[in-house]
């Protein structure tokens, strides 16, 4: 029965949120974060796991400026766009020394992307999940990772917004407008793909899939910001056309924010709803905690992307709920991977005594870097340390990418 009355509950606010009812929000308030000051000791932790891995992460790199999930010279290996992404991202935190492996890597997502005509939904600027079979470090051959090109992507919406966020977060870490303005219109083609499944405020995963999901609009949310500062950079170097696109982005930036913030938060449960339907916005499973993924880690997507400020109330409850459920510092839940957006999150709302925990269980893993670790969890894990770094030795870090 109470299953019953809470999923009620759930169908009642999202349908007080689509008819646009508007419900106070104390709990974004902001209010007292987290205090803590890190020891040289743990200083030394978060430099050495940041250093060892920032550096793993440019050795993975392939010829052709990929950046594979896992790395080996033979065998077939797997570059997943939107893994690759954050690989990047963690990559430009030491822009200095890692900027060119960024450019190929942008180079080689510029050269792979799809036209109207081969995408799967028929979306122009969408990029697939690539095979690479390697013999001793050379390239072999590259194909579309499943046959006849059926579905090889996850989402269209996150691929998209996350590369958007690296090429915001190239520009940033090294002011190199040039590249912007040589890419700017496959720019405005990737931003697109995120106006092609915006629907009421809120994207959904991609044409075969309309369910819209909290992960992927929270990346959406900062895909939309990065690219309203992509284009601002665009039309200062004289590209006006672009004074449009550049517009729309920053204006429906707070439209998703809000609507993750209206539409997807269940005011009588104190969550976030994981994924509503598109048509009849209703959640597309009852929430409980005690489901790792996508609900429970779901929750942890607004603090990581900016939705919510880190020291709000809700964002503190969140975070706690979701270290209460789970010794995550420890890997201590149903799944296999390492989930480095758990710590990033830590970093975040600098919960220092998780962080080390953490970092402390996965640096034996930077020996090897066997599976199931790949490029991802190691380029979270990368980022959050270095949250903590720029924290102790150089002021608050921001919360975003």
């Amino acid at each position: 029965m109470n299953k019953i009355i809470a999923f009620m509950m759930a169908l009642y606010m999202t349908a007080v949120s689509a008819l646009g009812f508007a419900v106070d929000a104390p709990d974004l308030e902001k209010g007292e974060g987290y205090s803590a000051e890190a020891t040289t000791q743990q200083i030394e932790l978060f430099t050495e796991i940041y250093e060892t891995e920032t550096a793993y992460l440019a050795s993975m790199q392939l010829p052709n400026g990929a950046l594979p999930m896992t790395y080996a010279k033979n065998g077939e290996l797997t570059v997943n766009p939107y893994f690759a992404d954050f690989a990047a991202l963690a990559l430009l935190d030491k822009a200095e020394e890692y900027a060119d492996v960024v450019v190929g890597y942008m180079d080689w997502h510029f050269d792979h992307l799809n036209t109207a005509q081969e995408d799967f939904n028929g979306l122009d600027g969408t990029i697939y999940d690539y095979k690479v079979t390697m013999k001793n470090g050379e390239i072999v051959s590259e194909k579309i990772s499943t046959p006849e090109n059926a579905d090889s992507y996850d989402t269209t919406d996150s691929y998209a917004a996350t590369f958007l966020t690296v090429v915001n977060k190239y520009f940033y870490k090294t002011g190199d407008s040039d590249y912007l303005v040589s890419h700017a219109e496959d720019l405005k083609r990737i931003t697109n793909v995120m106006f092609a499944t915006l629907q009421n405020g809120l994207t959904y995963a991609k044409g075969n899939h309309r369910v819209k999901y909290l992960m992927d609009n929270c990346e959406v949310y900062e895909g939309f910001i990065a690219a309203s500062r992509i284009f601002e950079e665009i039309v200062l170097c004289g590209k006006t056309e672009y004074t449009d696109i550049r517009d729309q982005c920053g204006e429906v930036s707070f439209i998703v924010r809000d609507n993750i913030n209206n539409k997807l938060w269940n005011y009588v449960g104190g969550y976030y709803l994981p994924g509503i339907t598109a048509y009849v916005k209703i959640p597309t499973k009852i929430f409980s905690w005690n489901t790792y993924y996508p609900q429970a880690t779901s929750q942890l997507f607004p603090i990581i992307c900016g939705v919510i400020e880190p020291d709000t109330q809700r964002a503190k409850n969140l975070y706690e709920k979701f270290c209460e459920t789970y010794h995550w510092e420890a890997f201590d839940y149903p799944d296999a991977f390492y989930w480095g957006a758990n710590v990033q999150a830590a970093a975040i709302m600098n919960d220092l005594e998780s962080v080390t925990e953490y970092m402390e269980n996965y640096k034996p893993l930077t020996e090897k870097h066997s599976w199931p670790l790949y490029n991802m969890d190691i380029a979270r894990t990368a980022m959050a340390a270095k949250i903590m770094i720029d924290r102790n030795t150089a002021g608050d870090y921001p919360s975003c990418y």
